[in-house]
């Protein structure tokens, strides 16, 4: 049985999903003030293979992404930038497009633009309104968290100390603020705005995300994911927000991917220690290298990133990839394929148990790597038919269906 690490209960949960068959999933998408750096995509990878492998055991999936084109940060951008909004985040978003179907994902089945959806902003902030969890000031609407009395579950605050109101995005400390849900137009927005019972203005950045996880998804869904840096207050507010309004448990599941460190340091626009996708394509690597890297530990285990790490790790892939190779060009030397059958059904049970174990990619490669050693040694000595060949190129297909490395083996 798939067991995957809930966030919000802290331990390995087996998986059911809420209607039959049909999974429901939100994911956090790219915030489009900058480009998206490899430590997002190492998140976007996780949420890619979580997908092709529900898909892998027969479930229907629907993954809803949203793209994040109404907060300060993106218009403070446009401003130093000297460009409209509109036309800075065209940039981002082109540019987020081009590396995520490079490093062959599969497209979410729904892309939420937020400022497309502002209605249900709108709509959901009235509702909170009508149960009291409003607070409403000169600079716009906050969400009082001391009328919601499981404010913190999901970071573990403890019943954190109350530190009043968030007037930005980026809390310096841990602990119960009461945040924005929609801020009133200033000199500094431009011509970002809208219409509301509120005065014109626009909706915070954690009400984003509630009005269109429940407009795609309903009001109780299977799973939503994130980076680690999601946790708190993002998604911490998310809850505070949905479950305030509905009285319903949002997702029933919570998956968080561990940061990307770079040289051992993190991952930051801001310092400038960043990677791109790009610059590593252009550098000559090959996108299923990229993947492969990026997904060669678990989801949920810190990974750093050096040029080192990354030519010696690749090398077991590429080794992989020749010996897939060899395999597809064994000819007709008789035998019936039971030892490629055999090695086949090693193969995808090995995989299967590694992944059912809450995606447990690191370990699936191994078993993957140590299968091909022994599978090359029977190469030399000529031990493999062209059936035996057939069976073990289907497993590999199959498990490639879900990890995307080896170039659709």
């Amino acid at each position: 049985m798939l067991k995957l690490f809930d966030t919000l209960s802290g331990r390995k949960r087996g998986f059911r999903p809420l209607g039959g068959r049909f999974v429901r999933i939100y994911t956090c998408g790219p915030s489009v003030y900058s480009y998206s750096h490899i430590g997002n995509f190492r998140t976007y990878l996780f949420e890619d293979v979580l997908v092709r492998y529900l898909r892998y055991k027969g479930y229907r999936v629907k993954r809803v992404m949203n793209i994040t084109d109404v907060e300060d940060k993106a218009i403070a951008a446009a401003r130093r930038e000297g460009v409209s909004l509109m036309a800075l985040e065209a940039d981002k978003i082109r540019a987020f497009w081009r590396d995520f179907d490079s490093l062959g994902m599969v497209r979410p089945d729904v892309v939420a633009k937020a400022s497309e959806h502002v209605p249900q902003m709108i709509g959901l902030i009235c509702r909170l309104c009508r149960k009291g969890y409003c607070i409403r000031r000169k600079d716009g609407v906050y969400f009082n968290v001391r009328r919601f009395s499981r404010y913190g579950s999901l970071r573990h605050l403890g019943g954190g100390r109350y530190l009043g109101i968030a007037r930005n995005e980026d809390y310096s400390r841990e602990g119960a603020w009461d945040f924005r849900l929609w801020k009133k137009w200033t000199r500094g927005d431009g011509e970002t705005g809208w219409d509301s019972p509120f005065g014109f203005g626009r909706p915070g950045w954690h009400i984003e995300c509630s009005a269109m996880s429940m407009h795609y998804l309903g009001e109780r869904f299977d799973i939503h994911c994130g980076g680690a840096d999601n946790i708190f207050p993002h998604h911490e507010n998310e809850i505070a927000q949905s479950e305030g309004a509905t009285g319903k448990k949002l997702a029933n599941f919570w998956l968080h991917s561990r940061h990307l460190t770079l040289g051992k340091k993190k991952m930051s626009k801001r310092t400038g220690n960043v990677l791109y996708v790009k610059d590593l394509l252009g550098a000559g690597a090959h996108p299923g290298c990229i993947r492969f890297y990026l997904l060669s530990k678990r989801y949920r285990t810190r990974l750093d990133f050096s040029q080192a790490q990354f030519e010696r790790r690749v090398c077991a892939c590429e080794r992989t990839g020749t010996i897939l190779g060899q395999l597809r060009k064994i000819g007709d030397s008789g035998g019936n394929g039971m030892a490629g059958s055999k090695i086949a059904g090693r193969l995808l049970s090995a995989f299967g148990k590694a992944m059912d174990d809450d995606l447990d990619t690191g370990r699936a490669f191994r078993a993957i790597f140590s299968a091909f050693a022994r599978i090359e040694a029977m190469i030399r000595k000529d031990k493999l038919s062209r059936e035996d060949a057939k069976a073990i190129l289907s497993a590999m297909g199959r498990i490639d269906s879900v990890l995307g490395v080896f170039g659709g083996a």
